[in-house]
């Protein structure tokens, strides 16, 4: 595995601890209505809806990346999200979003170290 990153190893966990805080801070802050996600969500001009499911998604992949058996979907549901966040990004709002291309890649990371789990799902 690359640099090591099995899904045993310490390098792993400390990846999955990092991505719960960094989801649960963007999740809890769309849930909570900071002003910042508001006026975000208000230029992609889709309305508040999405702002409450996108915080929903990101709470729950982060509670799921410590639930024995669904790390790898929590890595693909959380990859996801970073994927449809970046493009209204990108699309409507505009930068700054190098926090997402950080995030995308470590949510990457941990699918590609739980693909097993995947692959069993669709086996």
């Amino acid at each position: 595995m690359w640099l090591g990153m099995t899904q045993t190893s310490s390098y792993m966990t400390a990846l999955r601890a990092v991505l719960t805080v960094a989801f649960l801070y963007f999740g809890f802050r769309k849930l909570g209505s900071y002003s910042t996600d508001v006026a975000i969500y208000e230029a992609i001009g889709f309305g508040q809806f999405p702002r409450y499911i996108t915080g929903s998604i990101e709470v729950i992949g982060a509670g799921l990346l410590w639930v024995r058996g669904w790390e790898g979907a929590a890595g693909l549901l959380l990859l996801g999200t970073m994927i449809v966040g970046l493009s209204a990004l990108l699309i409507w709002v505009g930068p700054p979003y190098w926090h997402m291309l950080v995030l995308m890649v470590a949510t990457g990371t941990v699918t590609f170290g739980y693909r097993d789990q995947l692959l069993g799902l669709i086996r």
